[in-house]
């Protein structure tokens, strides 16, 4: 793999703590050019050989940095992707890194607002309240004398971060290159990540998704959303409205406070449904971190760098498989996923069909105060890596949130169950469905596509008869490891050739030591050992070829 020399100096750390923690065939496969031959392959620590995969992984990638932290972070909600005991790990991945000197913070507000510190604000904390990876926030109190908090990004961490996207890419191709059957899409996944890091890299995308929230929950009185001083928020700095409250994670305190847990988690329910079904636009991490308590009837979000959006098709999708699920209706199911594009052409569908009919039948019958939805999306995750379902990454965003929210829920009101999301979710859904505006634009909205479709038509008739008169017609064959097998072939005829080339030399030369005139002329003698040598060195290329087509096939 040949990497950019600007990025030598951090390919090397990647390598070393690779191979600390035991990755080192991960190292092996990737060959980076002048770097992994430089560094001696040893064997881990004892202590780290007694760890578990899943903690190798995310002690690694605590030591590689912020960027692979955030990677960690987002992969913690890929069950599609990942093994539950290595989504446990990576969901204890925190961003708790030394804080930066508050002057060089100061500096970089002053630069990205244009304004001193003190002009903004007649009070400004030094101490930071919390460090992240990408930045640290500040409690502040603004000229006007509303409480604020201020977000103000790390110095050159787009630089930093920007440089390990170009070393993941490189990595990700490299390692799709060396095994092109490997299932996952390693390139979508850095691609969808680098999107996302990028938008959290930028504090506008946070503003603008806080400022949409906040829309949304305009008339709202269970749920309250911090304002945004946009005059004084950047790319690199985000001003906030302070939210004096307590942390859902403070259940001791809420307690304390007499204020209803229960009825506390029925507005978090309530909530999130209100976000996926009317706006398809939901909270994508509403951890009980991200959560405040105000009140017994009002809760408040922070932190909106991470967002979910799903389409109403989609969800209309969803409540198609639920339905068939109640009904026990398992090819319904597989239909509906294959509709969903979900299901690739090689899929065991008759083991499919087995595992999602077990599943179905086992928790038909279970009492629903004992079913956990966690419990059931970690099953079903276990099922489509097992047959490579691809889901969109929203929806495993979405089923994330709800198994968070369910947690949370549950820490909240012990009787929490799977019925009250249930009750919220037909509830909003049938809301949805059945209101008369939604239906008259839905029915508008298909009037629209069917009277586009005939008037598109007759066009794209006029075009396929047209290209059938100019015989412009061409047929595409996919891929199915055509360059896998032209190289074998390859290499076999080079073998072959090899072998016919090493047999005539022995054959010739044999025959030129058996003949009776060799005694007689030196240079005949000559000619038959320089046969015999080429012959050597023609077998031994042959067998080095042999071993590195063997070794390639691994």
């Amino acid at each position: 793999m040949r990497v950019s020399y600007k990025n030598l100096r951090r390919y090397k750390e990647i390598v070393h703590i690779l191979i600390k923690y035991g990755f080192s065939f991960i190292v092996e496969k990737l060959n980076i050019e002048g770097v992994a031959y430089r560094i001696p392959i040893t064997n881990p620590s004892d202590e780290i050989k007694n760890m578990s995969t899943g903690e190798k992984i995310r002690r690694a990638i605590e030591e590689l940095g912020p960027t692979y932290i955030k990677l960690g972070q987002i992969l913690s909600t890929r069950k599609d992707l990942l093994d539950q005991d290595i989504i446990d790990e990576l969901s204890k991945l925190r961003d708790n890194v030394e804080p930066y000197d508050t002057n060089i913070a100061k500096e970089i507000f002053k630069h990205e607002v244009g304004l001193d510190i003190e002009k903004v604000f007649i009070d400004f904390n030094d101490k930071p309240l919390a460090a992240a990876s990408i930045g640290q926030a500040y409690e502040a109190k603004l000229q006007t004398g509303e409480s604020v908090i201020v977000k103000i990004q790390r110095p050159n961490i787009e630089e930093t971060i920007k440089s390990d996207l170009e070393i993941l890419k490189t990595m990700a191709v490299a390692l799709k290159d060396f095994n092109k059957d490997i299932e996952v899409d390693l390139i979508q996944i850095v691609e969808e990540f680098q999107t996302q890091l990028l938008r959290e890299l930028d504090y506008n995308f946070e503003a603008i998704n806080a400022i949409k929230f906040r829309k949304i929950f305009r008339d709202s009185s269970e749920v309250y959303i911090p304002e945004i001083y946009s005059e004084y928020s950047t790319k690199r700095v985000l001003v906030m409205e302070k939210i004096n409250g307590v942390k859902l994670s403070d259940i001791k305190k809420i307690r304390s406070n007499g204020w209803n847990t229960k009825n506390i988690s029925d507005i978090g329910v309530r909530s999130l449904f209100k976000q996926i079904f009317e706006h398809g636009f939901f909270h994508a991490d509403p951890h009980p971190g991200n959560i405040f308590v105000l009140g017994e009837n009002t809760i408040s979000y922070i932190d909106f760098g991470m967002i979910g959006i799903v389409d109403k098709k989609t969800l209309n999708l969803l409540n198609e498989v639920a339905i068939a699920v109640i009904e026990k209706n398992v090819d319904r199911v597989i239909y509906i996923l294959m509709e969903m594009d979900a299901l690739n052409t090689e899929i065991d569908i008759s083991g499919l069909r087995q595992d999602l009919l077990y599943l179905m039948h086992y928790y038909y019958d279970v009492p629903i105060e004992k079913i956990s939805i966690g419990d059931i999306m970690n099953e079903v995750f276990r099922f489509f890596r097992k047959y490579k379902v691809s889901i969109p990454s929203q929806l495993a965003t979405l089923a994330k949130t709800v198994i968070t929210l369910e947690g949370t829920g549950r820490e909240l009101n012990p009787a929490f169950s799977v019925s009250s999301i249930g009750k919220e979710f037909m509830k909003y859904y049938y809301v949805n469905k059945f209101n008369p505006q939604r239906v008259f634009m839905n029915t508008k909205h298909a009037t629209e596509e069917m009277i586009l479709d005939i008037k598109t038509l007759p066009k794209q008739m006029r075009g396929i008869l047209r290209n059938i008169e100019k015989n412009n017609i061409k047929i595409q064959i996919d891929d199915v490891k055509f360059e896998s097998l032209e190289r074998r072939i390859t290499d076999l005829t080079t073998q072959i050739s090899l072998s016919l080339v090493l047999a005539s030399i022995v054959v010739g030369s044999s025959l030129i030591i058996a003949s009776p005139n060799i005694n007689g002329n030196s240079w005949i003698r000559l000619t038959a050992l320089a046969g015999f040598f080429i012959s050597f060195i023609i077998g031994l290329l042959l067998v080095i070829k042999i071993f590195r087509s063997q070794y390639r096939k691994k």
